[in-house]
């Protein structure tokens, strides 16, 4: 289960996200849906840990994603939009190079 309360996440004076709240169920799959420039890139990388909010909290099966991120992220796998590639590498070092870490 995934549980949103409060997300905000502010850029300067301009929010990405705006006190956004919402829960995902077990078994139940979503999709953020909206224009460019809508949050929802920012609201995954928040969800996945990979951005820290300005406010707001995030829990993964009970487990808050800035406090536990450890036992949070067990329960999740995610592949931004843009993922890290070393172009130096073939795709079997870097399957492998993920795979290790």
């Amino acid at each position: 289960m995934i549980e949103v309360k409060n997300l905000t996440k502010k850029y300067g004076s301009h929010y990405a996200i705006d006190r956004l709240n919402f829960n995902v169920k077990s078994g139940h799959i979503y999709g953020f849906l909206g224009p460019n420039g809508a949050g929802k890139s920012t609201t995954m990388n928040i969800i996945a840990g990979c951005l820290a909010a300005t406010e707001g909290t995030v829990k993964i099966n009970g487990y808050d994603i800035y406090k536990e991120p450890i036992k949070a992220k067990r329960s999740i796998g995610y592949l931004p939009e843009n993922p890290p590639l070393y172009l130096d590498m073939t795709p079997y070092e870097y399957l492998r190079f993920v795979a290790e870490a």
